[in-house]
């Protein structure tokens, strides 16, 4: 099991809030400060220089942190020092706000997609009944999720991710 920790900006209106939803079922720990975010932990990032991969397990047991601030605010990002900063690869967007969004994910599709990534299915499936929009999203993005959980490290999953998006450029190119 890993630890999920969540730093909540409180940007999000509070009943669509997945953060607060997390933190009510149970799914996480709130980070009331940043300095109360573990030391070599992770922390999902859009402005990672490296993709999450399963060879991030050993800093995912310290902790897997998400940081809930909305996407128009994406500039007001915390960079900390003594973590370790990991974006997602390529996944779409289920939930109802930013539904088929690539890359755009709500706190919790995050959560839940690094939980899969990391080899966690079983913590990820907790998900499932507690978000009205999870199951689509493991719709939407179950093969690849499948394939970013089989990658040795990093580049592998990069690598996956630049041959599925090259796949869809190349069938809308042939349509």
């Amino acid at each position: 099991m890993i630890p999920v920790i969540i730093y909540d900006k409180c940007q999000c209106d509070p009943k669509k809030c997945t953060a607060k939803r997390m933190l009510k079922f149970g799914l996480g720990k709130e980070a009331k400060t940043l300095g109360s975010i573990p030391s070599g932990s992770i922390v999902l990032s859009p402005f990672a220089e490296r993709a999450l991969s399963p060879a991030d397990m050993k800093y995912a047991r310290k902790g897997l942190v998400v940081m809930d601030l909305t996407w128009t605010n994406i500039d007001e990002f915390p960079r900390l020092k003594k973590v370790e900063e990991r974006a997602l690869p390529y996944l779409l967007a289920a939930n109802p706000v930013n539904w088929g969004r690539p890359m755009e994910l709500n706190s919790a599709e995050a959560v839940m997609a690094s939980l899969y990534i990391l080899g966690e299915k079983e913590q990820a499936e907790t998900f499932l009944g507690r978000f009205n929009w999870a199951p689509e999203f493991m719709r939407l993005n179950g093969p690849l999720l499948d394939d970013y959980a089989a990658a040795a490290d990093s580049t592998e999953v990069v690598r996956i991710q630049r041959e599925y998006i090259e796949s869809i450029v190349s069938d809308d190119d042939s349509e």
